[in-house]
């Protein structure tokens, strides 16, 4: 049960993430936005650096979320985001009720409401797995993944080999 749990929050943090990360890079069409930024009041010299600075956000928030860097902080500032855009950029009360228009920008808002929810689960969570193995992280990695681990099970006994070992294990 442990393994899932360390794996399910992992896998999670990942997927949650690539919805940033495909907003970030441009994936995912941002001109819209961008016109009903403008739309709702902010000045047009301002919007470019507006989306330049949630972009970033993006970027820099999902990367720390999928790799497990600094998790709890880049979920929070993600949360900031995602509260200024979801008030900004899918107002349904502006829409009248029943059409498409309505209907479109309150499911929006619920998915992003669900995806603030799942942000503050991993920011609320206290140890987490990191993707990337460093030597301050390895107690919290799974025990494929930390030599440490393989002294104390025989069922890792892997991490107890050498380079050449497994270098000549290949080969053969």
């Amino acid at each position: 049960m442990e393994r899932l749990s360390r794996y399910g929050i992992l896998i999670a943090r990942v997927m949650i993430s690539m919805v940033f990360l495909l907003n970030a890079l441009g994936v995912i069409d941002q001109t819209e936005a961008a016109r009903e930024l403008a739309a709702r009041g902010a000045p047009s010299n301002l919007v470019p650096f507006l989306m330049l600075a949630g972009r970033s956000v993006e970027l820099i928030g999902g990367l720390a979320l999928a790799f497990g860097i600094f998790q709890r902080v880049a979920a929070i500032a993600l949360i900031a985001f995602l509260v200024a855009a979801t008030f900004v950029g899918h107002a349904f009360w502006l829409a009248a009720a029943g059409t498409p228009v309505f209907v479109g920008q309150l499911i929006n808002f619920l998915k992003n409401l669900a995806i603030m929810g799942g942000l503050l689960f991993i920011a609320s969570t206290q140890s987490q797995p990191a993707l990337i193995v460093t030597s301050s992280l390895h107690k919290t990695i799974a025990p494929l993944y930390s030599p440490a681990a393989s002294r104390h099970s025989s069922r890792y006994k892997w991490g107890r080999r050498s380079c050449r070992e497994w270098s000549s294990l290949l080969r053969a």
